[in-house]
């Protein structure tokens, strides 16, 4: 069985381009999975598997572990994909048919006001050192470009095209998308690029040149921020700024989303800007604007109850 999911695991890697992060969590998921088969049942192969297994899986899951309807549908969208691999490289049935995900309770996405982010740029601003100077930077681009944090600490400065004003984004499998650059933002990026990226590497006794936009000095090696450092820099900036819970890089996603939507973005607009393959995965957005609309209504119409 291990040598079938290592396979499933490398397919992930070489052929659907999948992050190595998110194939270290499908190996974690398949994982979980059977360590609870082979501890419950006689089980050594994928083709004595069957959706009861998984059925009882996703029970263990719910009531003795106490794992929420969102971790447990990502574990069975694993399986449902090592399932339909394995039926059609080792003809193994598919075991998760008739298998259905876990009820989601319908959540609007978390989003800042436009004077919330205003806030977070103007304390990171209060930082004049390099690092600073990089951190305001990259909060201005996250926000101003919609991007995931990966996109963002995956850029190089090949990708930055100022005469175009766009920058080449590697989304989710390596999928290459076009977003554009706001005005206000090409100053401080082309000054970033010019002076301070050079003066970090600089700084940190390093004589050495890289392409990546936003670098860090390990040892001997320049490579790009990890999301752990990111986070750690945008919660303290958001606490520097007031905010009093933490605010993530998907919470500022979120943010330009919503803003621009109440702006008169459509949805189309927000799917090509924001990456998604579906557009019903931008269709929560809706929600948000009902909410905008109506708050308008009861503030500007003449029959809206006073």
């Amino acid at each position: 069985m291990k040598h079938s999911v290592d396979l499933f695991l490398y397919h992930l890697m070489s052929e659907r381009y999948l992050s190595s992060n998110t194939v270290e969590a499908y190996r974690r998921d398949i994982q979980q999975f059977l360590d609870f088969i082979q501890k419950k049942t006689k089980v050594t192969t994928f083709k004595k598997i069957n959706n009861q297994h998984i059925k009882d899986f996703l029970k263990h899951l719910k009531y003795r572990l106490k794992v929420g309807p969102k971790s447990a549908s990502r574990k069975l969208s694993a399986l449902k994909s090592l399932s339909k691999y394995l039926h059609k490289v080792e003809k193994v049935p598919l075991f998760t048919e008739g298998v259905a995900f876990p009820k989601l309770p319908q959540q609007l996405p978390k989003f800042l006001s436009e004077e919330q982010v205003q806030d977070i740029l103007l304390a990171a601003d209060k930082d004049t050192s390099l690092t600073g100077k990089r951190n305001k930077v990259m909060i201005a681009l996250l926000y101003a470009c919609g991007l995931r944090v990966s996109e963002l600490l995956s850029l190089q400065i090949h990708n930055v095209h100022f005469s175009e004003h766009f920058i080449q984004v590697f989304g989710k499998g390596d999928k290459e998308r076009i977003v554009p650059l706001p005005e206000e933002i090409l100053p401080a990026l082309q000054f970033y690029i010019a002076k301070i990226q050079p003066a970090l590497i600089a700084s940190a006794g390093e004589t050495i040149m890289t392409d990546h936009l936003f670098p860090v000095v390990y040892g001997q090696k320049v490579e790009p921020m990890t999301r752990q450092g990111f986070h750690k820099i945008l919660k303290i900036i958001s606490a520097q700024a007031g905010l009093v819970h933490p605010v993530s890089a998907h919470v500022l996603r979120h943010s330009l989303a919503t803003h621009l939507l109440k702006k008169g973005a459509n949805l189309r607009v927000l799917q090509m800007l924001l990456g998604h393959e579906k557009l019903t995965t931008v269709q929560v957005y809706t929600h948000l604007d009902v909410s905008h609309l109506q708050s308008l209504y009861n503030t500007f119409h003449p029959r809206a109850k006073k």
